[in-house]
């Protein structure tokens, strides 16, 4: 995202890719299926043709989530933003990471966050205000699709500032 607007911010919340099922590891542990890094590359590939880069990037310490972002980074070549995996993602809810993105530094125009459900699908429609894409809304309040990724933003000059109806919701990206 290029913007002459220096209080534009742009946030994209993704659920992590389709998982493995388990098979008796820690649930924390699971890794990402085939599928799952398919999805998180295409939705690296989606954003590479937007030319949208992020360059903060809050990852849940989950193995599928931090596996995701290798396969979306994958698709981002030369990427040099700042990356921090978070206990409070995985092991939270909406707060916990409003609280992150509360921390961001208003340097970062463009933020990604790589986590669970409900938390993402939950996050995305608290922040949707009223001139959201109405079925995006709808697809939120039903829950994101693993590897499904909410592309909102808004004019907002901190990121500490960020609350409820703040930004716009354009898509729910679904690969």
């Amino acid at each position: 995202m290029t913007s002459s607007d220096p209080d534009s911010r742009l946030l994209l919340l993704m659920r992590h890719g389709k998982a493995d099922s388990g098979g008796g590891q820690p649930d924390q542990q699971r890794p990402l299926t085939d599928r799952g890094r398919s999805q998180a590359q295409l939705v690296g590939e989606y954003l590479a043709s937007q030319s949208v880069r992020p360059t903060r990037v809050l990852v849940s310490d989950a193995q599928r989530t931090r596996d995701t972002w290798e396969s979306l980074r994958g698709a981002m070549p030369g990427f040099d933003g700042e990356v921090s995996f978070h206990e409070d993602i995985y092991h939270g809810g909406p707060a916990e990471v409003m609280d992150l993105l509360h921390a961001v530094g208003d340097e970062h125009a463009v933020v990604l966050v790589v986590g669970h459900e409900p938390t993402m699908a939950s996050l995305v429609s608290h922040l949707a205000d009223d001139d959201s894409d109405p079925g995006s809304v709808a697809q939120a309040r039903i829950g994101m699709p693993t590897g499904g990724t909410g592309v909102l933003s808004g004019g907002l000059e901190h990121w500490a500032d960020l609350g409820e109806d703040d930004l716009t919701l354009h898509t729910v990206v679904r690969p």
